[in-house]
């Protein structure tokens, strides 16, 4: 099993991301996203995401839409089709990235909410399986983050509608698709196109009791299971509901929270259960989401730091 990240982290100290889109080609922001991304790596992460400062609709719908780059509406050209964060780090000695994409169900869903109409949707897959193509060597894991399924009661799209979606995907390396809930997992067996299924199970573990070993080895399926939780605001509230401590009042005690609530030997316990239960299919771990409302990197790095600790049990 590998030890991955899902991709959002907390700006450095001074940094917000109207800066960031005012400088995104520059020089210091890449530095900025080269020093986090070392940062996850001395962490323990072993397959770190690209930084994802910005948001993760934006950054691909800001392209998507902008006309000079458009093939049709909503379908990107090819050449334009590059991630900066992804493109920065090309120039690193660095040769194990994943690299996290919005899906077309959710890019679509921001701009039109749950009606879907197949040719939009067919052009913002082609869209995504565009910035897909565009990745190099380096990148080992493509995520396509689709947090809405299964969680907007709204958003139903049928059958022939997911085929659409994820069928022109083509990556050499795995294909993940992260889910904020596991109600949808059963629709996404058959897609071809996806290797590895993404389950959030460390804030909410019976999330686990939706997903079967047998259907994944049928399918020739493998899970991403989160062993860590990523929802700093619920990590400070047990942390208070235990102590009486308003952590949110001091950097140390939000360490000292993290440490406590997540410590390793919790995760290390949830890492336990994922293998009894998956065994081989058990293919990558880490945080159940993104980072990016943790109160600092440094806040951010201690939970990395975390689940590195558990994970070396069993190695």
């Amino acid at each position: 099993m590998i030890f991955d990240d899902i991709g959002s982290f907390p700006l450095p100290e001074g940094i917000n991301r109207e800066w960031i889109n005012e400088n995104l080609e520059s020089k210091e922001y890449a530095e900025m996203v080269k020093r986090t991304f070392l940062m996850k790596i001395n962490a323990g992460v072993e397959l770190p995401n690209y930084p994802q400062f910005r948001n993760m609709n934006e950054m691909f719908l800001n392209l998507i839409k902008n006309p000079k780059y458009q093939e049709d509406p909503y379908l990107i050209k090819k050449k334009f089709a590059k991630i900066r964060e992804v493109e920065v780090l090309k120039e690193m000695k660095v040769d194990e990235i994943r690299a996290c994409v919005t899906g077309p169900f959710e890019l679509y869903y921001r701009e039109f909410g749950p009606v879907i109409y197949d040719d939009i949707l067919e052009n913002l897959s082609k869209s995504v399986s565009r910035f897909i193509e565009n990745l190099d060597d380096r990148v080992k894991c493509v995520s396509i983050d689709e947090p809405s399924l299964g969680v907007n009661p709204e958003l139903q799209p049928s059958k022939d509608q997911i085929e659409l979606a994820f069928e022109k995907i083509k990556f050499k390396g795995d294909v993940q698709i992260h889910l904020h809930s596991p109600l949808f997992y059963p629709q996404l067996l058959e897609v071809k196109s996806i290797d590895v299924i993404g389950i959030e199970a460390a804030k909410d573990e019976k999330a686990l009791n939706f997903l079967n070993r047998e259907d994944l080895e049928s399918y020739d399926k493998y899970v991403r299971i989160g062993i860590a939780r990523s929802d700093i605001d619920g990590i400070l509230a047990e942390y208070y509901e235990k102590f009486k401590i308003n952590a949110w009042e001091s950097s140390e005690e939000v360490l000292k929270a993290i440490d406590t609530i997540e410590s390793p030997n919790v995760i290390e316990k949830r890492i336990s259960r994922a293998l009894k239960l998956f065994e081989d299919r058990l293919r990558y771990i880490g945080p159940d989401c993104g980072l990016f409302s943790f109160p600092s990197q440094e806040h951010a790095v201690k939970l990395l730091e975390n689940v590195k600790k558990a994970k070396s049990k069993y190695e």
